[in-house]
């Protein structure tokens, strides 16, 4: 056991790679010394997904390497409690968890689990508290310092054998809540008392965070409810509150990633940093103003694509990118077992990228499906296609990724692209025939 590596897995919650993506291209707008180091490092994907992007679904398939339709985790857990008073989790399935401690790893699990106990299965110890909540107002701002506290704690203390270990920080999940909130009237952006108003400098005493390219291009038919809650209060917000918005969001990107400098140098001064892997993730993005939107659950790349890290020192080449390879949260766990060296457990829906960390072409990453309560998503080359189904009405909504990286034309059956759109709609049409999911979730059954 002595020659298998440490796992460390990393999971922030609601982070948009549009502005914060380890590259280094927004430094003149945020600073995240954390994820850039890890980017520098290890090897960087940029067309990772959420194979549901909301966090329950989000972190169920993480942990199970099955899709949300496989692992019953079709809605957060406490809307199964509200409604059902229990979470229809599988029993007995495997874990990452289970599977490293199988192999002989001690486990360890600090912060925010929200995946129905898949992520605390088979875990030796939690730290301080063991939190499995959404994370409502600011909730990470409270618990998060606690949580990689810990964390550093459990790395700097004695080893007898290879641990696994996952620092998951609710931020910057508390954006959420940024309307309205669990105190009637009150906001995380209430609490930021400079940037108010263009005449108040920022951070680094610049100017508020500008828009995003495409804050003023209207929403596709078909990729949202009308009316769903977390947009419907947006109508009446004028300049101002949207980069108070903003600047709120930044701030919370920040305090993460800082969270995450710290923990990447307590594993170098315990001597721990080249028998370790270090994975860097997110359950799903944030629309954070992206014609006009907030939040997730939507399949707009901002919403719907993940950060993914990987950094295992003498084995992957430091700065390397991947630009082509389409994997999704559900590929973690077989990934990271790969990575060990523990076989993979059958039935996955997942497949290891652990080659594809190497540097080497192996396995097909040539295509990637997901799934929200409304419509299922195809990535494929530089198309997106997304099915859904609203009020009773269907749509087919194709985006031409490398003509419109903004999503502001649905080009499905246009002039140019009647072939592409008649070969994605097949293979949408055969993959959920072959799921048996139908085309839209009730939000709690899985049945459409």
């Amino acid at each position: 056991m002595d020659d298998q590596p440490n796992v460390i897995l990393i999971i922030a919650d609601q982070w948009s790679t549009r502005i914060a993506d380890g590259s280094g291209q927004y430094d003149g707008v945020i600073q995240t010394p954390g994820i850039d180091r890890l980017a520098r490092e290890g090897i960087r994907f940029t067309q990772s997904y959420s194979a549901f992007p909301l966090c329950g679904p989000a972190r169920a398939t993480i942990f199970t390497g099955l899709m949300p339709h496989h692992n019953m985790m079709l809605n957060n857990e406490e809307v199964y409690m509200e409604r059902l008073g229990q979470v229809p989790t599988l029993d007995n399935l495997p874990t990452l968890g289970s599977e490293l401690k199988r192999a002989g790893y001690i486990t360890a699990y600090f912060g925010k689990e929200h995946a129905g106990g898949y992520g605390w299965n088979a875990i030796d110890q939690f730290g301080s508290m063991a939190y499995s909540a959404g994370g409502m107002l600011a909730e990470g701002s409270v618990f998060d310092q606690v949580f990689t506290r810990d964390a550093i704690a459990f790395i700097k203390q004695p080893h007898d054998a290879p641990f696994y270990m996952t620092l998951s920080l609710i931020n910057p999940h508390d954006i959420c809540k940024v309307l309205g909130g669990k105190v009637q009237g009150a906001t995380i952006a209430d609490a930021i008392f400079f940037c108010r108003t263009d005449d108040e400098l920022y951070l680094r005493f610049k100017q508020r965070p500008d828009f995003p390219s495409n804050h003023h291009a209207p929403a596709i038919p078909g990729m949202q409810r009308d009316g769903e809650y977390m947009y419907e209060e947006l109508h009446d917000w004028d300049e101002n509150q949207w980069k108070r918005y903003l600047a709120a969001y930044y701030l919370l990107l920040e305090k993460t990633d800082w969270f995450v400098e710290l923990l990447l140098d307590a594993l170098r001064d315990a001597g721990l940093e080249e028998n370790t892997i270090v994975i860097f993730t997110t359950d799903h993005g944030e629309m954070m103003g992206s014609h006009h939107l907030i939040s997730k659950t939507i399949f707009y790349e901002e919403s719907a694509k993940t950060m993914m890290l990987v950094k295992q020192p003498g084995k992957i080449t430091p700065g390397a990118v991947d630009q082509s390879s389409l994997i999704g949260t559900q590929d973690v766990m077989p990934t990271i077992l790969d990575l060990c060296g523990v076989g993979l457990p059958t039935g996955l829906d997942g497949r290891s990228f652990k080659a594809r960390c190497y540097g080497q072409p192996d396995g097909d990453f040539s295509a990637l499906y997901a799934s929200n309560f409304d419509g299922r998503m195809l990535r494929q080359g530089p198309y997106k296609f997304v099915k859904s189904q609203i009020e009773g009405q269907d749509f087919q909504i194709l985006f031409d990724l490398a003509n419109d990286p903004d999503e502001t034309r649905n080009v499905f059956g246009q002039a140019g692209y009647e072939q592409i759109s008649a070969d994605l709609h097949q293979q949408m049409m055969a993959w959920i025939e072959q799921e048996g999911i139908g085309l839209t979730f009730d939000d709690l059954s899985g049945k459409g």
